[in-house]
């Protein structure tokens, strides 16, 4: 008896959802101010909850091609492991620089709160991406894009003041 209550519940809320679903359809359609040319729905096909699979669309996450702690000197982030390559590379030097040498990538610091996927890098090096940036900080988050696409992200975990001292990092650079 129970079950058949709730399932009774179920149905009439099911039901009074989509009535008011046709009567907003209506109200915004007063006047003709909101169509457009899509097909009309019946109340049949609105009363009906869509699949989960159709009713959202989330993008998949980035796969990770290369992941792993660099203290770094000139490195090729196309490569995997990153190496380095000839005289195209990306170098983190003294004082928390990073420079591409040769297109070797473009890069810019993340000013934004929390740690940045691969879209958020890929966003950032598209409004800000240059091939020489300073002043990165141990916790700074440095984006870049690679010559073949490839987004990446340094989390710096060291920089160092001395001539001769670099960088360190952990890497992530994700599949084109």
């Amino acid at each position: 008896m129970a079950e058949a209550k709730k399932a009774g519940c179920i149905a009439g809320a099911v039901a009074l959802m989509g009535a008011i679903g046709a009567l907003l359809t209506g109200i915004a359609d007063f006047g003709g101010l909101f169509k457009d040319d899509s097909p009309a729905v019946s109340s049949s096909a609105a009363a009906s909850p869509a699949p989960a699979a159709e009713s959202t669309k989330a993008a998949a996450p980035a796969t990770v091609y290369y992941q792993g702690h660099l203290e770094f000197g000139r490195f090729n982030l196309d490569l995997n492991p990153p190496k380095r390559t000839g005289d195209t590379y990306i170098v983190g030097g003294t004082g928390g620089v990073f420079e591409s040498y040769h297109d070797a990538g473009k890069l810019a610091v993340w000013t934004s709160s929390g740690t940045p996927d691969s879209a958020g890098c890929g966003s950032a090096v598209d409004e800000h991406g240059a091939a020489y940036i300073s002043g990165a900080e141990k916790g700074t988050h440095v984006c870049g894009r690679t010559p073949e696409g490839r987004v990446f992200r340094i989390d710096v975990t060291g920089v160092s003041d001395r001539i001769d001292g670099g960088v360190t990092g952990d890497v992530t650079v994700w599949d084109k």
